[in-house]
């Protein structure tokens, strides 16, 4: 039970992420998030991934896992925007 807990509270978290990188993956580009935002966030994820694993959480490890990727595909969107601010959208 518990770690069916840790399981949906995970995914629930986790998934909160997808309409931002669907966002962003949309417009091309990411110029309203920052980068020191997505720098400690980042950290943060990945101190809760050591703890997941160091502490044998698999619940804790595999949602900071996927929530790690994500923002590092967000910030891979920010870093190389696939069009210029200033050109419309279609």
């Amino acid at each position: 039970m518990i770690i069916t807990l840790g399981l949906l509270s995970g995914l629930l978290t986790t998934c909160a992420w997808l309409p931002q990188l669907l966002r962003t993956w949309r417009r091309g580009r990411a110029d309203d998030i920052s980068y020191t935002y997505l720098a400690v966030f980042a950290a943060g994820v990945l101190g809760w991934l050591a703890y997941g694993l160091l502490a044998e959480q698999p619940a804790v490890f595999a949602a900071n896992v996927v929530t790690f990727t994500l923002i590092a595909a967000l910030t891979l969107l920010k870093t190389r925007p696939r069009r210029r601010p200033d050109q419309p959208r279609r």
